[in-house]
């Protein structure tokens, strides 16, 4: 090298700058086919993972709204069945319920006489029809504003077979059936 900075370039210079060059050209090349390329599969490897997580917290945040949405839809149905539930009377809450009903009778000026007719199941056996027969006697419009209150109450009821005779001496005499409904548990469905 000294003989470089003195200005004659010898034949040993150019080997030693061909060598160096040849090193260097190695060197670069077996990093890249060793070093880089191996980086760069790894690259593509975290890119393709970063893309296929990034697809699945999409599909984990829909699925969070979506259940979101099942919660609160879960829960209004609670609510509804719960409100029916309400409506429709226990077994052992009859017997008040249609006392209570005799009861707003007399208060309206009417003879109301309840008396039981068999149970039957629905079509699908999942609820309890329980009818019965009612005769009541009072004055037409009396009679009408009962049925009418009976129909409004806040429990589940159905009117059937309605017959009120002709008014004699201002009084009336209806007969109906009066039906209420109840839910069945298991044991009572599979009965």
């Amino acid at each position: 090298m000294a003989v470089l900075a003195k200005g004659k370039i010898t034949r040993q210079d150019w080997a030693f700058v061909g060598i160096t060059l040849g090193v260097t050209a190695l060197l670069f090349v077996a990093f890249y086919l060793f070093g880089y390329t191996k980086l760069q599969n790894r690259i593509k490897a975290q890119e393709a993972e970063a893309v296929r997580i990034s697809k699945e917290l999409k599909e984990a945040h829909a699925l969070t709204d979506g259940i979101e949405d099942l919660r609160k839809e879960a829960q209004e149905m609670n609510h509804l069945v719960e409100s029916f539930e309400d409506r429709l009377p226990e077994e052992r809450k009859i017997p008040a319920l249609l006392a209570r009903f005799e009861k707003l009778g007399y208060e309206m000026g009417l003879r109301v006489q309840l008396s039981s007719l068999p149970t039957r199941k629905t079509l699908n056996n999942d609820m309890e029809v329980i009818p019965y027969k009612a005769i009541t006697d009072g004055q037409f419009h009396q009679i009408v504003s009962f049925i009418n209150m009976l129909e409004r109450d806040e429990r589940y009821l159905k009117i059937s077979d309605l017959d009120i005779d002709e008014e004699i001496e201002g009084i009336s005499k209806a007969t109906f059936v009066l039906s209420t409904f109840r839910f069945l548990n298991e044991p009572e469905i599979k009965e």
